[in-house]
């Protein structure tokens, strides 16, 4: 790692933060013009834009923010300069008009590219973390983009073995799910000992790395009523039971598994900080309502350097209208940088 990738402040080495522009026709530009106004943000981490610089300088407009631009080649060149937006530029436009909350696949395609040079740079030691903004998965399919979501996508650029994750938090409850976007009919067949095991473990890392103090986990059920003693199901004796007695022997705070409809609820009453679920509706549902007021992230696990991503999308509504929150945005950079900063240190 170069050392000049890093800026001392108060004796302690700041980690480098990649923020890409996201779909330049949804509100991904004018989130980060906002989030970069934030002096939260420049006391944790030096932030470094992937994008059009253009496109920020019309964000920064939009905005109203008291910012500059400044293209860099590379992240080590970004300097601390609170007024500065560091660019490095990709996904440009050039002699594309952008139109506001249009898909456009050469939009998806500016997307990808931020996205494939935050890994690059990632890979080549400039940035300890990536913060992304929303993509158009209809815009990523007519750009020729072949991965399922973004998430899939990033882990192609790193070149991994299909082994990422989900992890989210809102609310200080943290959230990971053991099959992600797959059918429902095909979800039993990977809820397994070593899957449910493998999520207790990652998710307790996880939160490790964000600072959490007291880590307790609950493991929900798969069936109603967690299985009724095998009536509707088998999951929960053969499988789930098994992987938390052995978190549990490991030395976790754990307890499972819990009817899915309550445990949500147990969490809101502190009896939980952490929870793994069986399956995606069964956590975003909970999630998404606590998001609508209380700003939250979401985090891709199992790759060289944490992938975080705000938990909305587009907004192709509202895109360009000056109307979007940064709050998440902010609330992802901050903790890019935090968990950036435990990982280096250990």
């Amino acid at each position: 790692m170069h050392a000049e990738l890093y800026v001392m402040d108060q004796n302690k080495k700041k980690p480098v933060i990649g923020i890409t522009m996201g779909d330049p026709a949804g509100i991904g530009p004018e989130i980060v013009a906002r989030v970069l106004q934030s002096s939260e943000v420049r006391d944790q981490c030096v932030p470094v834009v992937i994008g059009d610089p253009m496109v920020m300088d019309k964000s920064i407009d939009l905005v109203r923010a008291n910012l500059t631009t400044k293209v860099v080649s590379a992240a080590s060149a970004a300097g601390t300069d609170r007024s500065t937006v560091y660019v490095v530029s990709t996904g440009e436009l050039r002699d594309v008009t952008l139109v506001a909350g249009k898909l456009d696949a050469r939009y998806g395609q500016a997307a990808a590219d931020c996205c494939r040079r935050a890994v690059e740079m990632v890979q080549a030691g400039e940035i300890q973390a990536i913060v992304s903004t929303p993509v158009n998965k209809e815009a990523f399919r007519a750009a020729g983009i072949t991965a399922l979501d973004d998430m899939a996508f990033f882990e192609e650029c790193f070149g991994g073995a299909d082994d990422a994750y989900m992890v989210g938090e809102v609310s200080g409850i943290w959230v990971t799910i053991v099959t992600f976007h797959i059918g429902l009919k095909e979800v039993s067949d990977f809820v397994t000992r070593r899957t449910v095991l493998d999520k207790i473990l990652g998710l307790k890392k996880v939160m490790e790395s964000a600072g959490v103090a007291s880590i307790r986990i609950g493991v929900a059920a798969l069936n109603p009523h967690a299985g009724e003693g095998g009536m509707f199901g088998r999951e929960e004796i053969d499988e789930i039971s098994p992987a938390v007695i052995q978190a549990a022997e490991e030395g976790f705070d754990v307890v499972g598994p819990i009817p899915a409809d309550s445990i949500f609820l147990n969490a809101l009453e502190g009896e939980f900080n952490g929870l793994v679920f069986m399956y995606h509706d069964q956590a975003n549902i909970g999630r998404k309502i606590l998001g609508r007021e209380r700003p939250g992230v979401t985090l891709y696990i199992g790759m060289p350097a944490p992938v975080l991503t705000v938990p909305h999308g587009t907004a192709f509504d509202i895109a360009w209208q000056g109307k979007a929150r940064a709050d998440m945005l902010l609330k992802c950079t901050v903790t890019a940088a935090r968990m950036a900063a435990n990982t280096k240190s250990r």
